[in-house]
């Protein structure tokens, strides 16, 4: 008895699918995999324009009082123009009556930048109001100068490490006062010039 043959002439039962709608499938595959995985690298590397921990700042002009982020501009912290450093972006008032504040909420919520002073003993700076809600800024010793970094004193939080004769914050610039900030711990002492 001769084996049976089977037919080849019949049409397929379970007709797959065209070349076209296969192309769509895996274009729209693709598409999808590369939005989901891609959006947030993009959203990672371009950000909110916002300044992030650790990033220093300058301020876009000198004088009058912080108010909000677009005061001003990320630069390099090892920039000579670099006034501040972010140290935490926080919901509500920064720990500590040394920071300045910058706010952020003509873009983002209710976040304030918290920023100390991008110093080392030796960086002289200008700022005509109070502290620390006078907006430093950065610049050359000398005449245009209000007061000189004396004193960086790391992983301590003590204004008495700045002497007895040290003003308080809130006064004027140019006589001497010290920063302690809580976050990281440090205390900058400083003389007017």
């Amino acid at each position: 008895m001769e084996p049976q043959r089977l037919r080849t002439d019949l049409p397929d039962p379970s007709p797959g699918l065209s070349r076209q709608t296969k192309f769509w499938l895996v274009f729209t595959s693709v598409f999808m995999v590369a939005v989901l995985v891609g959006a947030p690298v993009i959203a990672h590397l371009v950000g909110d324009g916002l300044p992030r921990k650790g990033e220093c700042l300058e301020a876009k002009a000198r004088g009058g009082l912080i108010v909000n982020v677009d005061d001003f501009r990320v630069v390099p912290c090892t920039a000579p123009t670099a006034a501040y450093q972010v140290v935490t972006v926080r919901e509500g008032d920064c720990k500590g009556d040394a920071y300045g504040e910058a706010s952020t909420s003509k873009r983002r919520g209710s976040d304030d930048l918290c920023l100390m002073l991008n110093a080392k003993v030796g960086d002289c700076f200008y700022q005509d109001a109070g502290l620390p809600h006078g907006k430093a800024a950065k610049v050359a010793c000398g005449p245009s100068a209000t007061y000189r970094v004396a004193a960086v004193v790391p992983g301590r939080t003590d204004p008495a490490l700045c002497g007895r004769d040290v003003n308080p914050l809130e006064v004027d610039p140019g006589r001497p006062f010290a920063l302690a900030y809580p976050e990281p711990p440090v205390t900058m002492c400083t003389v007017g010039v």
